[in-house]
């Protein structure tokens, strides 16, 4: 029923949109503001604001407190349609990463946590339907996830996964709330700034509540609370030392239940280039990522001039 409902808010938005006629002015301003909003994997400007190519490479390095550090490599390519549709594509190579790992026997499974890079995870496509209402701005993803992850390192999910996201958000002033709600059947689909020491896959119900804050000097703040709620038996591949070791669920325990807080700052050094901080606090795993990257961007948003009447 979920899986329906999300469907058809994508497919409502963006026929409803294409009946209204805005200024070129106010279409840029929302191509950009819907560039931020794909599933938050980055600052804005990723997918482009007008028609044509994108790409970007973004360089991460993360520290998860219970495997330590991380860095990440993150090609991006993206192209947008028209106003109202995009696709892009992007795949995490993590270049340092500490794995637990298994270096027993069968019958007498020893982990130990070693250092492996140049290893990759799954590389995600995701498809992107933009709409502005007068009252409120929508985004509405479709998110396919392939299966190029190491499923022995606990990257990967080893099929195919899928995802729909449904953002809602309002501006108010310098600040614009934002509500998300959608139903996948992979973890990593979910928020994808953060990038987690595990993969669970099953069918999965998730929903994310904020706001950005827009501050002085083009930074851009974002708060926002989350839960993934699994809604079924699952198979949860990990590298973490907390009981959760590339097994496959057979109870109802639900070992990917989550739910937090994330947080991230946006600096643009240029318009090319952007710094981030992200912070995750994960209240059901006692769990804490947190971490900086930087965003190289092939082609930046339009420079929006205002005009004085």
């Amino acid at each position: 029923m979920l899986l329906r409902i999300s469907a058809a808010l994508l497919l409502f938005a963006i026929c409803g949109t294409a009946l209204t006629q805005s200024t070129p002015t106010a279409d840029v301003d929302a191509l950009i503001n819907a560039a931020a909003a794909i599933n938050d994997s980055g600052p804005e400007g990723i997918i482009p604001a007008t028609r044509g190519f994108n790409a970007s490479v973004g360089t991460s390095s993360q520290h998860d407190s219970s495997n330590g550090w991380s860095s990440i490599l993150t090609p991006n390519a993206a192209y947008r349609f028209n106003k109202h549709l995009s696709v892009d594509a992007g795949v995490a190579i993590y270049t340092y990463i500490s794995i637990d790992s298994d270096y027993g026997t069968a019958a007498k499974p020893a982990y130990s946590y070693a250092v492996q890079g140049g290893v990759f995870g799954d590389t995600t496509l995701s498809f992107q339907g933009d709409a502005d209402f007068s009252r409120f701005g929508y985004s509405g993803t479709f998110s396919l996830g392939l299966p190029s992850g190491n499923t022995g390192y606990g990257l990967g999910a080893g099929q195919v996964t899928y995802n729909i996201n449904n953002h809602f958000e309002k501006d108010i002033g310098r600040f614009t709330p934002d509500v998300e709600l959608g139903f996948g059947d992979a973890s990593g689909l979910v928020e994808q700034r953060v990038l987690k020491s595990y993969v669970a896959v099953g069918p999965l119900a998730h929903f994310q509540a904020g706001t950005s804050v827009y501050l002085p000097w083009n930074l851009t703040f974002e708060a926002d609370a989350y839960e993934e709620l699994p809604l079924d038996k699952n198979i949860v591949y990990s590298t973490t030392g907390k009981g959760k070791k590339k097994i496959t669920t057979s109870t109802n325990e639900d070992p990917s239940e989550d739910n937090g807080f994330i947080t991230s700052l946006d600096i643009p050094l240029s318009r090319h280039v952007t710094l981030s901080g992200f912070y995750n606090r994960s209240l059901r795993d006692h769990d804490d990522v947190g971490g900086f990257s930087f965003t190289f961007l092939l082609r930046p948003p339009p420079r929006v001039v205002e005009t004085v009447h």
